[in-house]
């Protein structure tokens, strides 16, 4: 049984990574609320690009993102250009 989620496409920066993909959140809940549950550790992340150090890209449907290791979250919506 799947439970509905809100996509919130964001750019993740990792200390090894930089991540582009869409996090999913429950319905009405806020994205910083999601990562501070501390009963979850990982956060999936589906459509992910990835960029390493070294710059080498990969592109995964989807990934188990481990938030000890999460530097700076940015939802896309928030980005300016």
């Amino acid at each position: 049984m799947a439970f509905e989620r809100e996509k919130v496409k964001s750019m993740i920066i990792t200390t090894e990574l930089e991540v582009t993909g869409i996090v999913h959140i429950p319905p009405g809940g806020r994205l910083t609320d999601f990562l501070n549950n501390m009963a979850k550790t990982f956060i999936p992340v589906t459509d992910a690009d990835i960029k390493t150090k070294d710059g080498r890209r990969y592109h995964t449907d989807l990934m188990q993102l481990n938030k000890d290791y999460i530097v700076i979250i940015i939802p896309e919506d928030s980005i300016a250009l």
